[in-house]
């Protein structure tokens, strides 16, 4: 049997593949994975389900083992992952596994870190908007989303008409940017969003973006994760949003908006 540390680095080698199908076979048929806040995963097919959007996203992956610690069943393993985006971008991110072994197969395997920044921005799309004056709205709407990830109002509210229109299902409407930013920061004294996965993008007729996603949640007063799937609209005024309709079902954060 090999040492739990060289399991693991074949792991990871699979992994940087990008490959998932190679990375699946390093692990049980009843293993249980973990990564950050998302929902656990179960089965090597329940990996390959959970990992679209991840590739969708991240080109090259490389492990940097710091440290670790072996125990009877488990393997700690203490590294920074440098995740190059399909940008060309580089996250070096600090992560800690759990990692159970079983005859030389991962069975379980927990990844602690915070992956915000993987996911902060929607999906880039090639998809410009020529007939806007020529405003990249895939690219106006990823920059509001990366200001809204930080929760950086300021920069936030600029994306904005002074009257625009914000409307979350059925409830009241609110206009301004400044009201939006006041609603959103109420929302997430309750609600930390940690990251979109996006299922489509369209711009049509040169002035509107549609999007569909799930926003990823964790409700900071019950510690558990939400998902919430939704379509946003967003009706631009050349490079400013000057209405914003999101469609969501927030049945599961358990919020009232007045």
């Amino acid at each position: 049997m090999s040492s739990k540390i060289e399991v693991i680095k074949q792991t990871f080698l699979a992994g940087e593949s990008m490959n998932v199908n190679n990375f699946v076979k390093f692990f049980t048929d009843d293993c249980r994975y973990k990564f950050g806040n998302f929902p656990e995963a179960h089965g090597p097919q329940g990996i390959v389900n959970t990992s679209g959007e991840f590739l969708k996203r991240v080109k090259a992956v490389k492990h940097n083992i710091l440290d670790f610690c072996e125990t009877e069943e488990n393997i700690y393993v203490e590294m920074t992952v440098d995740y190059t985006m399909m940008d060309g971008t580089i996250h070096t991110l600090p992560v800690c596994d759990s990692i159970v072994i079983e005859n030389d197969k991962v069975k379980e395997m927990k990844i602690f870190m915070d992956a915000t920044p993987l996911f902060a921005d929607p999906e880039p799309s090639s998809e410009a908007n020529p007939s806007n004056d020529g405003v990249d709205l895939p690219a106006r709407i990823a920059a509001m989303y990366a200001a809204l990830h930080k929760e950086d109002w300021e920069t936030f509210k600029t994306f904005f008409t002074d009257s625009v229109l914000y409307k979350i299902g059925a409830n009241d409407p609110v206009v301004g940017p400044n009201n939006i930013a006041g609603m959103l920061t109420e929302i997430y004294k309750t609600l930390k969003l940690t990251s979109h996965n996006q299922r489509g993008f369209w711009v049509v007729d040169g002035n509107t973006v549609i999007l569909e996603m799930d926003a990823n949640y964790v409700n900071k007063k019950q510690e558990q994760f939400v998902q919430v799937p939704c379509t946003d609209i967003y009706r631009f005024e050349g490079d400013k949003i000057f209405e914003w309709r999101v469609y969501p079902d927030a049945s599961r954060t358990g919020l009232q908006l007045s």
